[in-house]
Parts: structure tokens; C-alpha cells; sequence
């Protein structure tokens, strides 16, 4: 079963993972996935995707909601979707706010990223249902690896010339299960690559 991702940059490609671990042991063959973020409209990413990794059986879609709200953000990918001729299933990926609201549910990972995994500095995470009510989960993220990392002095700044790499492996490490279960956006995710799953049965793809 080939999938193909499409994501806002090349730090989203760790969700590929996510996916395939979503479908392990969920679908009759193995799953095979590609990844694509390069594209200005939305529409002309798919398109530039399918182009590059050629047709798929499903379709994954990231974008984050942001100050748009997740419904809107759900109707913008129906849309791109259907501008890029793609008829198939299609999974939409929208964190709220941010894929960084889901990077903050997970204490160990941060330590771990922060490269200081027993330390004991109090992080103040928020909860599955008040991180996505968080107007910044960037900067949020940002504080809880300085806090974690117990940066201090001249080395506040070195380590923040590393965010974007921490970012990819937060993401990376990103464990399904626990706290992160919870969060509405990503209870979306997982169910309806399920129910996107059982379409393509029904389908006998």
C-alpha cells in the first residue's frame, strides 16, 4: 500500500513515521510512503508530489491551523485535493495550533532533545486539552527546552541557533500513546487514517 505525505517543510517529514506506524498492522501489505513539501499553492504540491513519487492509495495532507482554525484548514486541503485531480482517500494532518502544540506533550523527549535527561528544572507542560489553546506553542517549546537543557549565560545562544534541529528530532521522538492520544487534532489523525484504512478494504485495494 503506497502513501505519500505532503507537508508544509522538510522538518514535518518525521510524520511519516507516525503514519506508518498508524498503519502497521492495519492494512494487507505493507505500507510504503513517499514525502513531498516543495510548492507554493497547496494544490500545486500535491500535484509536484504526484509528479515526482507518481499516483498513491492514500493521501496525507499537513498543514497546520494556526490563526485559521482547524476547520478551515480541513476545507482548504478538501479543496487543494480536488484542484489536484486526486480522487482517492486523503488524510488531513492539522495540528492546533501548531505541529509544536504536539511536541509539548512529552516531558522525556524534551529532556532527551535538550541533551539533559534527568534534569530535574519543573517545565510547566501543559495538558493534552490546554495545548491547543496556547496562542505560541513555538515559543512554548522554545522556553521548555531552555528550561530543560538548563541553558544558561553565553550558551542560551548557541543553543537557540539549534531549535530547528531539536524541533526535527522532538518530532521524531514524538511517541504515540499517553498524553498525546488526548489531543483532539491528533485523535482526528489517528481516526481517520483508520477510517481512510477501512475505505481502502472496502475498495479491495
Amino acid at each position: 500500500m503506497r502513501f505519500m505525505l505532503v507537508c508544509e517543510g522538510s522538518s514535518d517529514a518525521a510524520l511519516r513515521e507516525h503514519i506508518l506506524n498508524l498503519l502497521d498492522g492495519r492494512t494487507q501489505t505493507a505500507p510504503e510512503g513517499e514525502v513531498w513539501f516543495q510548492g507554493c499553492r497547496l494544490a500545486d504540491k500535491i500535484r509536484n508530489g504526484f509528479n515526482r513519487h507518481g499516483e498513491c492509495d492514500l493521501l496525507f495532507v499537513h498543514r497546520d491551523a494556526n490563526s485559521a482554525g482547524a476547520a478551515a484548514r480541513y476545507r482548504e486541503i478538501a479543496a487543494a485535493v480536488r484542484d489536484a485531480g486526486y480522487a482517492g482517500p486523503w488524510v488531513g494532518i492539522v495540528p492546533v495550533r501548531m505541529t509544536e502544540a504536539w511536541l509539548l506533550l512529552d516531558e522525556a523527549a524534551i529532556r532527551q532533545t535538550a541533551e539533559n535527561p534527568y534534569g530535574r528544572n519543573n517545565l510547566n507542560l501543559p495538558g493534552p486539552n490546554a495545548v491547543e489553546r496556547m496562542p505560541n506553542p513555538k515559543a512554548e517549546r522554545e522556553r521548555a527546552l531552555l528550561t530543560a537543557g538548563e541553558v544558561l549565560g553565553r550558551r542560551r545562544r548557541r543553543f537557540a541557533n539549534t531549535f530547528p534541529e531539536r524541533r526535527r528530532q522532538l518530532l521524531q521522538r514524538l511517541p504515540a500513546g499517553g498524553a498525546l492520544e488526548d489531543a483532539p487534532s491528533w485523535a482526528r489523525f489517528r481516526d481517520d487514517t483508520i477510517a481512510a484504512v477501512r475505505l481502502l478494504e472496502r475498495r479491495g485495494a
